[in-house]
């Protein structure tokens, strides 16, 4: 969500995004938390908390479970162990691409003979 409460996502992304995610058990904020992963590299759990609006506390479940999904992994900061980075999975990367390539199909012009 961008400042004002807006989804960085078209409305027809969002559709066959949502068809997806029901395959896959993942809910709406899960699919914005990711895409801000992967935007952002290796946020700290506090950083997405901040962009998803969501607790720290509430941020860690959601992290906890995309890490059972296979989807998010957590390290620890180099700097201070008790901060936790995390990054997608190559499993995540793909399945956002794949969001991203239905889309692109959806979106391109059909021609009709």
């Amino acid at each position: 969500m961008d400042h004002h409460g807006h989804s960085p996502f078209p409305a027809e992304f969002l559709l066959g995004a949502l068809r997806q995610l029901g395959r896959r058990e993942l809910t709406f904020t899960q699919l914005v938390a990711m895409d801000y992963i992967v935007r952002r590299g290796e946020p700290t759990i506090r950083e997405v908390a901040e962009a998803i609006d969501r607790s720290p506390a509430a941020t860690s479940r959601l992290i906890d479970d995309l890490v059972r999904g296979g989807l998010v992994a957590r390290q620890s900061s180099e700097d201070d162990r008790r901060v936790k980075h995390v990054h997608l999975t190559t499993a995540a990367k793909d399945f956002l691409a794949s969001l991203h390539m239905a889309h692109h199909e959806r979106a391109r012009p059909r021609h009709s003979h």
